[in-house]
């Protein structure tokens, strides 16, 4: 007789599961928040040359250096995910929705770079997708969710 509080489950039975949505999400909202936490902070601590650019690229953009955008990519692509991919692990309420709008949110990020840069990065499309994936999978698990209330 076993004295633990968790059922039993036999290695197959584990397996079988289907893997949650929400694995993936957590993963790729990690990802991106963990590249803007070092993103952000690369530009603010070099505001006039970050990553060896310097602020030509942001030409034709409101600011002046990366000091801004870089306290914007820190705080809104870096930390944010961060904290809804704890949000999603720990599930609190809300978390799937706003990792949604997230998603969108990041995707209207890199069309606004698109407009306001002249130049274009391999990372702004890398980026968009990953903005479209993470929309998508938590729209479905919210929706799965619900199903399932």
């Amino acid at each position: 007789m076993s004295t633990s509080i968790w059922p039993h489950r036999s290695s197959a039975e584990v397996r079988s599961q289907p893997r949650s949505p929400q694995v993936p999400l957590v993963v790729l909202e990690l990802f991106v928040g963990l590249g803007g936490i070092f993103g952000g902070l690369e530009m603010i601590r070099h505001p006039l040359n970050a990553f060896g650019v310097t602020t030509d690229l942001i030409a034709g953009s409101p600011f002046d250096t990366f000091t801004w955008p870089g306290a914007l990519l820190l705080v809104l692509v870096g930390v944010a995910p961060c904290l809804l991919a704890l949000g999603l692990v720990a599930r609190w309420p809300g978390t799937l929705l706003l990792s949604a709008l997230f998603g969108i949110g990041l995707m209207a990020w890199i069309g606004t770079q698109w407009v306001l840069l002249q130049d274009r990065l391999w990372l702004q499309p890398a980026m968009f997708i990953c903005g479209a994936a993470i929309a998508t999978l938590a729209w479905r698990a919210r929706g799965r969710s619900h199903a399932a209330r």
